[in-house]
């Protein structure tokens, strides 16, 4: 019996080996390299399509796992450097920085971890490691979750967690999702339309020359590539679609097109703001399966067609979060209910004349809502609560 099993055991390690086993390259596509407060989110930074071209030197780096237990990484010259690197170089590409300029390491992979060893050795960004994102692991030593996809396999997606008090459990994750060279590439992940009506009557002075313009997250990598807003009928609404992942993710709006971002707005402390991405809007976190229309007030989380702000708890709601039936209660009797997504969609009416309810969310998508009461006396209440 113990021969047996030890074949058994056997026969699963070269399994996964032969999995990992050849040449890999970068997914030429949307989405390759992304991070997020838990393992397959990516909605603090994500590369679009256009990364392939302004990354092309990290695209086109290859990763060689060898059947001795050996790896080759090949960067032909050039890859993707940034500011913590000796010497301080321009974020770009450039020559490898040594211990990071490729060669000859060690791996082992086995229950769908994969471990490199080695001064240098790194899958994905030279920074990422376990402890943290300075290029510096602890004995060289770097653990990666891998998974396969395709028909072949010849998807590889491959995670690793770091600390950042931002993420799930204290954790940050990035993930890498490589292709075996010389397969098809997959296919691109689901996008929608969404539309972005930009109100500007809050900008102190002017709306610059350049515009306004929608950038930074999962819209563009750098303010010239975001997209650009018109407002041909002078009403100070600027508006434009685009097609984006449905995996959402962060962005900003520019009042013009400035490349260090001095003209971006500033919502910082206010309820759509994302601390851990540069204060940019979380109004797409999370993501979207639908075409979707954004009206946006520049500088403020207010949504103009609403009057939706940050959201003082004036009456309760309980419990919160919840996955199904939630309670309100006021100290007056409540006319109306409206429920409001984080885009200022109403998504429910309720009509009530009590001063409480149990109102059953649970066909609401899991995220954030806006709760609106119209009492009898005339008030207003607003707060938020969480369908999980």
């Amino acid at each position: 019996m113990k021969k047996i099993y030890t074949l058994l055991l056997l026969s699963i390690s070269i399994s996964y080996s032969a999995q990992i086993e050849g040449s890999w390259s970068l997914n030429p596509s949307a989405g390759a390299l992304g991070v997020g407060p838990d393992s397959a989110n990516t909605s603090w930074w994500s590369s679009d399509a256009g990364a392939v071209t302004t990354r092309d030197c990290l695209f086109d780096d290859s990763i060689v796992f060898n059947s001795n237990g050996t790896y080759d990484h090949y960067m032909d010259g050039a890859t993707w450097l940034e500011s913590w690197q000796a010497g301080s170089p321009t974020e770009g590409c450039g020559v490898p920085i040594a211990p990071h300029d490729g060669g000859n390491n060690t791996y082992t992979f086995a229950n769908g971890i994969l471990t490199v060893s080695g001064v240098g050795a790194h899958v994905g960004l030279a920074k990422v490691h376990n402890g943290g994102e300075d290029g510096a692991p602890v004995n060289d030593q770097i653990d990666y979750h891998v998974t396969f996809s395709g028909s072949n396999s010849e998807v590889m997606t491959i995670d690793i967690s770091f600390p950042n008090p931002g993420g799930t459990n204290g954790l940050g994750w990035w993930r890498y999702i490589y292709l075996k060279n010389g397969a098809a590439p997959p296919p691109p992940p689901p996008s929608h339309t969404v539309t972005f009506n930009v109100h500007t009557d809050l900008i102190a002075g002017n709306v610059s020359a350049d515009g306004i313009r929608i950038a930074g997250g999962f819209v563009s990598g750098s303010p010239g590539d975001g997209l650009q807003l018109d407002d041909s009928d002078g009403d100070g609404i600027w508006s434009g679609s685009t097609s984006l992942p449905a995996t959402g993710g962060h962005f900003t709006i520019l009042n013009g097109n400035c490349s260090d971002w001095s003209c971006k707005e500033d919502i910082s402390g206010q309820s759509c703001a994302d601390a851990n991405n540069y204060n940019d809007r979380n109004n797409l976190l999370g993501g979207f399966s639908q075409d979707t229309t954004l009206n946006l007030q520049y500088g403020s989380c207010t949504t103009p067609s609403t009057g939706i702000d940050e959201l003082v708890n004036s009456f309760s709601i309980y419990p919160n979060p919840s996955n199904g039936m939630i309670t309100i209660q006021a100290s007056n009797t409540i006319n109306t209910v409206n429920i409001y997504n984080m885009i200022g969609n109403l998504v429910m009416v309720k009509n009530i004349s009590n001063n409480q309810s149990n109102l059953n969310i649970e066909n609401l998508t899991n995220g954030v809502y806006f709760m609106e009461l119209t009492l009898s006396n005339g008030s207003i209440l607003n707060s938020k609560f969480i369908k999980k």
